[in-house]
């Protein structure tokens, strides 16, 4: 049995991972003094999962993928926004499963509505996340913090796939890659 090979785009996601936590390992190393401490809330989990996500067969392939992700973060935040501002308004935990489950429905429908359905899943797992894992003030900072580590990753993907060598050009895919997820 023959072993698969790694690829280059392999290479290049491993890179582009490594990038982006030494980008935020100033942040995510950094000991808050307390909770109103807004550095606490920035973590690579998010620039690294852009990152593999974006790395892709070709620099135009990874830009593509990358607006998808910023259209569904953007929209996602926003329609998250608007739905933690109403659950902590209301204050029901049953309200806020009722909240998730129409702003999936708003989320679905803006990303149709602007024509990039590719943004969809995107939009929804941001709406989840900001409704299913944060509560009061943090809800609020961790939009913008997203936004900005999905940028992170989506420039670490591109620029890598940019620097290193592409030695299959012309072909879509490459041996030893990633899972598109």
């Amino acid at each position: 049995m023959e072993l698969p090979k790694v690829g280059m785009r392999t290479v290049k996601t491993a890179v582009a991972v490594f990038a982006c936590f030494l980008v935020f390992l100033p942040f995510w190393s950094y000991v808050p003094s307390g909770p109103e401490d807004l550095l606490q809330q920035v973590y690579p989990i998010n620039a690294c999962i852009a990152a593999i996500i974006c790395m892709q067969g070709s620099v135009e392939e990874s830009v593509s993928q990358g607006l998808y992700r910023v259209i569904g973060t953007v929209l996602g935040g926003a329609v998250g926004l608007v739905c933690l501002l109403l659950s902590n308004l209301i204050g029901r935990p049953l309200a806020t499963g009722v909240l998730l489950g129409l702003g999936t429905v708003v989320t679905l429908w803006f990303c149709k509505l602007i024509k990039r359905p590719e943004a969809c899943a995107m939009g929804c797992v941001v709406l989840c996340s900001i409704l299913l894992t944060y509560d009061g003030a943090n809800g609020y900072f961790y939009i913008p913090f997203r936004i900005l580590e999905n940028f992170v990753g989506i420039l670490m993907a591109v620029a890598v796939n940019r620097v290193l060598p592409n030695h299959h050009k012309g072909e879509g895919q490459q041996g030893g890659n990633p899972p598109s997820v």
